[in-house]
């Protein structure tokens, strides 16, 4: 056995070795030679330790899964099966961990599992990752009899069909964990989409029924044309190098791509940073570009290497070459011309009309994807494609998987070139976490959505809108160009609807689809604007936004595409107040479209009538409030809608002057968070006590309205939103709330300082600017405050320091968090209604700007 000396000596020997090999492969990138060696070296070191315990043959050591492949990263576990007889006896147990512990001691990372053969077996046939990673096993030294018969029990065990079905499951189940795509901003590219298990995937399937298999045979057995076969070792060594950078960067088993390591993995790729795009941005662009391809290249191998007998094909009627294989649309072998570019919308118009199909065959796919390169300007001014290529669009089936098929074979960036430009870019706005391309089908997605009855539940208003919505297709042009000019500089709004009129003249839309697409485009952002940034309470904003939308098929167009948009940005940026807000901006213009344009006096009339008509049911008539109405004063109905005006006045008809602080708490009335009712006389520091008392207690402020009576009181309503709701006792909570809330307007105490939490690594690695500006609102003495940055804790509670301090109120507050990001917007006046100089609002911008940042 090795001594403590031996063992530094030879700890030292594996540290010099693998920093050789690292060297070695950044200087000549050859992945695949550095993977061998890299396990020959860990090969020759057990061994060594084996031989030194003196097993002999007593039991097997052998080498599994990755390591057993000969594929062994810089950081990877090493995974061991040590193989023994039917009964460990107390020596082989004393020796087995006497190596375990000499290989953590030499800091090897091994993963190790010590069973006999029959042990084994019953594993193998309870867990598919066990039979997977003893299919690559190797023997490393030990008993070779016990070794053949793991293999031939391996091969007994191994029912190629259910392997292939369980190992699809199992792929299936793992995309799924990922969201189902690989195209994220910070990426796994081992076990997302598109990353290096899609690829062993072809490896596992292929060595579980054919001989000897490995990626070679692909190309002997023509399973592959030269160029996609090529292209696949291609993309493998690509991810393969990658892995490796990632690890050496990371100096531990990471296979994240997270953004500490991007710049760094660009640099050593040899990127360089130009006019418009980091050196990073290039890199991941070409990453995303090989996730693209595996992803197409491992649905198209594992249909051809399914084990299962091929059914015998049928013919599909009016089509001359198509035909049904294993339930996909595959091209016949009757099909004899070079090129399939003339028919490419004519088989997606197929698998449209066939709702029986679940997708494409794999010969066809790739006769598609090659055609891809052939697609010109003469194909785009084809009157016959161009009608195919809307005919899809128009369809009610299937759109959404077909525009993902045609993605995944290049074809829509063929054959609208500005998409092409897309396809793989990255978006550093904090609160997109998809590339654009995938963004853009993910809101197409959501839009099919609206459309499925099982689905109805989600969204039942934007269900019948859609289906009662004449031109679908609008809606889906629309999506598709809508973020199509991201990455260009200037307004992607803007160059969109350029790019709009340009495929609407090349394809003959009719003028009024051309002008509602264009103008969906350009106006894509107005709504969720309006909704989360102004108040909606006022009906000037219902006022200005209807004189933006015109008319109520643009509102419904607008309200459709922003659910859809929103949520396809991220998991994490969509809820139900966003959905509340929308919802309620889509009625409040409806009925002001619909009910001729009321004026403001009539609107705020009709608003006290039905508030009026609420505190009815209660008993409460008219005399009872009569004079807190009038305190209030005019402005108050325009600030609040008629359900909380009939609330706050049954709080606070008989208290219209009260000397103690009135606090009420309850759940919002429809949709997530709750309410915190604030009444009590006017002082500078009730919005600033409030913010630090909810940073506090860990709550978010997702709105506040901040109103002054004409006697002089505070009317302020805070909606909040709970991180952990599930967790709460609600009349705990409430009663906590309204009386730690009193007590601090009571106290004269300071409030604790702020303290910022750090910024996320996405900040911080994409040097997001905070973006802060001052305006006047018109003929009034209330400016608009816009603070654009992003998140952290204490954010808000800073930002109201600041502003008590300069002797400035806030009136109002929208507070809206997307994803990573802020954008709120304060109404604030200066001290006695003062006007704000020019040097005052310079003063303040750079002051809250240093403080931020």
């Amino acid at each position: 056995m090795l001594i403590q000396k031996e063992i530094l000596n030879l700890k030292k020997e594996i540290a010099l070795n693998e920093l050789s090999l690292i060297k070695a492969f950044l200087k000549k990138r050859d992945g695949q030679s550095y993977l061998d060696n890299h396990s020959l070296l860990i090969d020759k070191v057990l061994k060594k330790l084996w031989d030194g315990l003196e097993f002999k043959n007593s039991a097997s050591l052998i080498a599994c899964g990755g390591y057993g492949r000969k594929e062994l990263f810089p950081y990877s576990d090493i995974d061991l099966l040590i193989l023994i007889p039917k009964n460990l006896n107390k020596s082989l147990s004393q020796k087995i961990e006497q190596f375990i512990t000499l290989a953590w001691d030499l800091g090897l990372r091994i993963g190790h599992s010590v069973r006999n053969i029959t042990e084994t077996k019953r594993e193998i046939k309870k867990d598919i990752t066990v039979q997977t990673n003893l299919l690559e096993s190797r023997c490393l030294i030990g008993d070779k009899g016990l070794f053949r018969e793991l293999k031939k029990i391996v091969n007994e065990t191994l029912i190629p069909i259910h392997f292939y079905e369980g190992k699809i499951k199992e792929q299936a189940l793992r995309h799924q964990k990922y969201n189902q795509s690989a195209y994220q901003l910070e990426p796994n590219i081992k076990e997302s989409p598109g990353g290096l298990r899609d690829l062993q995937m072809i490896q596992w399937i292929g060595k579980s029924h054919i001989p000897r298999f490995n990626l070679q045979k692909l190309n002997q057995r023509k399973d592959l044309d030269k160029q996609n076969f090529q292209k696949l070792i291609n993309t493998e060594l690509f991810i393969k190098n990658l892995r490796i950078l990632l690890h050496i960067t990371a100096k531990q088993n990471e296979d994240r791509l997270l953004f500490d390591y991007q710049n760094q993995l660009g640099l050593l790729l040899n990127y360089k940073n130009s006019p418009h795009k980091k050196r990073s941005e290039l890199f991941m662009r070409d990453f995303y570009k090989a996730i693209n391809f595996t992803t197409y290249i491992n649905e198209v191998l594992l249909k051809k290497l399914n084990p299962k007998k091929i059914t015998k094909p049928r013919k599909i009627e009016n089509s001359e070459f198509l035909i049904v294989m294993d339930g996909h649309l595959e091209i016949g072998s009757n099909f004899k011309n070079k090129s399939i570019t003339p028919h490419i919308f004519d088989v997606f118009i197929t698998f449209q009309n066939h709702t029986s199909l679940k997708s494409l065959g794999p010969k066809l796919m790739m006769l598609l994807q090659n055609s891809s390169k052939e697609i010109n300007e003469a194909f785009r001014k084809n009157k016959k494609q161009q009608e195919k290529f809307l005919s899809i669009l128009k369809s009610d089936k299937k759109v959404n998987r077909t525009l993902r098929i045609m993605n995944k074979c290049n074809l829509i960036g063929a054959y609208i070139p500005a998409f092409g430009k897309i396809v793989g870019q990255m978006q550093h706005d904090l609160f997109h976490i998809y590339t654009v391309d995938e963004h853009i089908l993910n809101v197409i997605r959501n839009l099919r959505r609206f459309a499925k009855d099982e689905l109805k539940h989600e969204f039942p208003d934007c269900y019948d809108l859609f289906k009662n919505y004449k031109k679908k297709y609008v809606l889906y042009l629309a999506a598709l160009f809508h973020d199509i000019a991201k990455g260009r500089g200037g307004d992607h709004s803007e160059l969109g609807a350029k790019d709009v009129d340009e495929f609407s003249k090349l394809n003959h839309l009719p003028p009024e689809d051309h002008k509602i697409i264009k103008w969906l485009v350009k106006s894509h952002l107005i709504m969720s604007h309006t909704a989360q940034k102004l108040d909606l309470s006022d009906p000037r904003i219902i006022e200005d936004f209807a004189k933006k939308v015109t008319n109520k098929e643009n509102l419904i167009s607008l309200y459709l595409l922003t659910v859809a948009d929103i949520r396809a940005t991220s998991p994490y940026v969509w809820n139900q107040w966003k959905a509340i807000l929308l919802k309620n901006l889509f009625n409040y213009t409806l009925n002001y479209l619909e009910q001729d344009k009321l004026s403001h006096e009539d609107s705020i009339t009709k608003r006290k009538e039905k508030a009026a008509l609420i505190l009815e049911h209660y008993n409460i008539k008219n005399h009872h409030y009569k004079v807190l109405w009038e305190n209030f004063g005019k402005n108050y109905f325009y600030k609040y809608t008629e359900e909380e005006i009939a609330w706050q006045t049954r709080l606070l008809f008989s208290h219209t002057a009260p000397t103690k602080p009135i606090i009420r708490v309850r759940h919002r009335s429809n949709g997530e968070g709750i309410e915190v009712l604030i009444y009590q006389k006017n002082s500078a520091h009730i919005f600033n006590k409030t913010c630090h008392f909810f940073d506090e207690i860990g709550y978010n402020i997702a709105a506040a309205k901040i109103f002054t009576t004409q006697h002089n009181y505070a009317l302020n309503l805070f909606d909040l939103l709970d991180a952990n709701p599930k967790s709460v006792s609600y009349e705990g909570l409430f009663k906590f709330i309204e009386k730690e809330l009193t007590s601090r307007f009571e106290s004269h105490k300071e409030n604790k300082p702020t303290k910022l939490s750090e910024r996320s690594r996405q900040a911080t690695h994409h040097s997001f600017d905070t973006k802060i500006s001052i305006s006047q609102i018109e003929q009034s003495t209330t400016y608009q405050l816009d603070i654009i940055t992003d998140d952290r804790n204490g954010l808000l509670s800073l930002i109201s320091d600041q502003l008590s301090k300069q002797d400035i109120s806030i009136n109002d507050a929208k507070i809206n968090t997307l994803g990573s990001r802020v954008e709120d917007t304060f109404l604030i006046t200066y001290k006695n209604n003062q006007a704000l100089k020019k040097i005052k609002k310079d003063s303040l911008v750079k002051r809250l700007r240093e403080l931020i940042e």
